[in-house]
């Protein structure tokens, strides 16, 4: 077990939030080369330990940078994208024991695909896995989990939330993080290693279903890109994503085994609510992590079944179709103006799906962005029923040479938020269809692109909590 260093410093007046940075173990990468693996936990600084023992610790919200830090002088310095890219992460905090047996269980395989877990980079993945693990290993303590499809843009993405709304952990003592890591240190532009392109390396064996002899995930598009010959629908057409970016493998065609690997870190930097803090006087809001929403996804209708696809009606409210996580943009054709050349696609699921939960159950969204790759230009999320526009994500493009601005790079995506001062949440039931629209700057083809909410809700009627520390 490794200690992290703590750094609290206030953050308002009268000290109603506080913040303590946390930092993972590091990985070591060569240029072109891919971690996709948790880190071994860490403990929590020991104030925060001992703090929210057998308590709920109420994060307002918790933010990712990428850095080298040095324990001795205890100094570190921010990684650009474009030498380290951040294709995904997820964070899991909460007792130590609890969390080495997701390691585990991990240790070897897709850190989100490793077994029965469904194949999609949501929040409710990450609790699939770790239902999974419980199941498996009979499991031990809660875990709150975080991000799954949160990648190059969180630097610049505020996860803040709306008091009295918090994010929830009780009795927390380490985290762990996923990080789905990709050196690109000296690598040109024009690679997109980013896309994970599969390299002549990949042994792709189309009639067994193998990528380097492992079955990857699924593939499972919605019927609107198979009508397009989407190339990211079949292994036999697959050219780049995530399928290709397992952990240890190289991006480039010749890799150089003799250079240097860099060393790559987290940095966790949480808000939390102290003792006493008024926000917080009438209790707080829990919130959980809706399973809804893909792009890539079949869409479903009222009756159940995808628009266009020949199945067998089944009840909407416990139906759930898994999408295929990512797809390829087709460059326009010629001729079109480049104004003119978008890939748009959509997709209607039911908000959240979630197998114990009551499908009638009334919940608020307080928090939302569109997660894209570069050449996004945005999501936009619906309510079915009614086409009300419930919130318009928009990447934010860098344009210099500094770690949070590199040019090229997607360095930021302001989220919708809800709550008291702000607008008043919208409300849903778990049943309920909404629909995503994903527009991506088709001039240049790309590949493994991705278009997944990131959603935060309450549940309705609000479940406070006693705010103890």
């Amino acid at each position: 077990m490794f200690i992290c260093t703590l750094l609290v410093t206030l953050v308002s007046s009268g000290a109603q939030v506080q913040t303590f940075d946390a930092y993972s173990d590091p990985i070591y990468l060569r240029p072109g080369e891919v971690h996709n693996a948790y880190v071994l936990p860490k403990l929590l600084p020991h104030e925060i330990r001992t703090r929210f023992a057998n308590r709920t610790l109420h994060l307002k919200s918790m933010q990712l940078d990428i850095v080298r830090y040095d324990e001795g002088t205890k100094t570190e310095v921010q990684l650009p994208l474009f030498e380290t890219y951040n294709h995904h992460h997820a964070l899991l905090l909460g007792q130590h024991a609890a969390l080495e047996q997701v390691y585990n269980y991990t240790h070897g395989r897709d850190p989100l695909n490793p077994g029965k877990a469904c194949a999609m980079m949501k929040g409710s993945t990450v609790k699939a896995l770790l239902k999974e693990v419980a199941e498996a290993t009979g499991g031990q303590g809660e875990i709150a989990a975080f991000g799954g499809a949160s990648g190059a843009e969180f630097r610049g993405t505020s996860t803040s939330l709306a008091a009295p709304y918090t994010y929830p952990v009780w009795n927390p003592d380490s985290f762990m993080v996923l990080m789905h890591f990709i050196n690109t240190k000296g690598i040109p532009h024009d690679q997109k290693l980013w896309e994970c392109p599969c390299t002549s390396a990949r042994k792709i064996d189309v009639a067994n279903g193998t990528i380097d002899g492992l079955k990857p995930m699924p593939f499972n598009c919605s019927a609107e890109l198979k009508e397009e010959g989407n190339a990211a629908c079949s292994l036999a057409t697959y050219q780049g994503g995530y399928r290709c970016c397992e952990n240890g493998v190289f991006l480039v065609e010749k890799p150089d085994l003799q250079a240097p690997a860099d060393k790559v870190q987290a940095k966790f930097t949480f808000e939390y609510y102290v003792e006493g803090a008024a926000e917080l006087a009438e209790g707080a809001r829990r919130t959980v992590s809706p399973s809804c929403c893909d792009a890539s996804a079949a869409s479903v209708l009222s009756t159940g079944v995808d628009a266009t696809a020949s199945m067998p009606p089944r009840h909407h409210h416990r139906h759930k179709f898994g999408g295929n996580l990512e797809y390829d943009v087709p460059k326009c054709a010629a001729g079109i103006p480049p104004e003119r050349c978008t890939h748009v696609i959509s997709a209607v699921e039911s908000f959240d799906m979630s197998a114990d939960e009551d499908p009638n159950e009334e919940i608020e969204l307080v928090h939302a962005w569109g997660h894209q790759h570069v050449a996004g230009l945005g999501l936009e999320l619906y309510r079915e029923a009614t086409g009300e526009l419930l919130c318009k994500s928009e990447p934010h493009y860098g344009s210099g040479s500094q770690a949070g601005d590199e040019a090229g790079f997607v360095v930021g995506i302001k989220p919708c938020v809800w709550g008291p001062g702000l607008a008043e949440p919208p409300r849903l039931r778990r049943s309920e269809l909404v629909r995503t629209v994903a527009h991506y700057n088709s001039t240049e083809a790309h590949h493994g692109v991705m278009s997944l909410w990131i959603l935060t809700a309450s549940p309705v009627p609000a479940v406070a909590f006693d705010f103890v520390v």
